[in-house]
């Protein structure tokens, strides 16, 4: 019987090590971390400013769809302008193209490329030839020169179309610009997306 004290006290400390570890280390483990959560989001939060409303204008996309500010109402829109240098122009998409990857499937969420174009040009066609096949969330839109230079600038407060992203949330007020050539800053933008999201739905559900 004096051989089975010390494995019996042995016992006895492995189970008021467990009990300890779970009404005290795991509950306190788990609020270091939301709280961890919650001062990230609120960080995140803080550089998301309001910038001011998107400017007005009408536009038809590559599947000939009016598109506005008031038909965008309600949606999170990625907006940037397509350098007519065609290797920048690709890169900007291929850059984009991952940031829409992210959110394929989430229903408030639109993507604006803005290019210049006249009456001749295939928008589809021009559409497709920048890898955009998703013309339901990713819309290509022509203006001329004139328009373009005061869309970027004033529309949407990108100083340099060809670097630029606005982030514009549900009510039509651009809240953060992003550099496309930055890793951070891209990752950066995937993340505060989530955050001005009113609610993520799958389209289709």
């Amino acid at each position: 019987m004096e051989n089975q004290s010390p494995k019996r006290e042995k016992k006895v400390f492995l189970v008021s090590g467990l009990v300890f570890l779970v009404l005290f280390v795991l509950p306190l483990g788990s609020i270091y971390f939301l709280n961890s959560g919650v001062s990230y989001r609120k960080a995140s939060l803080s550089e998301l400013e309001d910038k001011g409303k998107v400017g007005a204008f009408q536009l038809y996309n590559q599947v000939n769809i009016p598109v506005s500010p008031e038909t965008l109402h309600g949606k999170v829109a990625v907006v940037n302008f397509l350098s007519e240098d065609d290797s920048t122009a690709h890169y900007q998409m291929e850059r984009l193209s991952k940031v829409h990857q992210s959110y394929n499937e989430t229903e408030d969420v639109v993507f604006l490329s803005f290019i210049k174009a006249d009456s001749t040009t295939n928008m589809i066609d021009r559409a497709k030839g920048l890898g955009i096949n998703d013309h339901q969330q990713w819309f290509l839109l022509g203006t001329d020169e004139e328009n373009f230079r005061s869309l970027s600038a004033s529309g949407f407060q990108i100083t340099e179309p060809d670097k630029g992203i606005a982030l514009v949330d549900t009510s039509m007020t651009i809240r953060r610009h992003y550099d496309i050539s930055s890793n951070p800053e891209m990752g950066r933008l995937v993340e505060q997306i989530a955050i001005v999201i009113p609610k993520q739905k799958r389209r289709g559900l």
